[in-house]
């Protein structure tokens, strides 16, 4: 599947792909480099380091201490826990 590089150095990924790995917004993916491709490959939090858990958790924890904080559905939680974890 060819695709054409944005001016920001972004590729969209085709939706017939996202669907074949069940990938969606917010999922991660690691990338790797051979001499000849560029690897994507689909990672679950439990694939995450043992620093990133810990970090993870901290910010869980964190979250847990926030009164009032309401989240409508899992895609405003991974944005509220995305901004955490800066």
């Amino acid at each position: 599947m060819l695709r054409k590089i944005t001016r920001a150095g972004q590729v969209s990924v085709p939706r017939k792909v996202l669907a074949q790995f069940t990938l969606k917004e917010g999922d991660y993916v690691d990338i790797d480099c051979t001499p000849l491709a560029i690897v994507l490959k689909p990672v679950t939090l439990s694939e995450f380091s043992e620093r990133d858990s810990d970090l993870f958790a901290a910010k869980l924890a964190k979250l847990e201490k926030e009164k009032g904080t309401v989240l409508s559905d899992s895609s405003s939680a991974r944005r509220h826990l995305k901004k955490l974890m800066k």
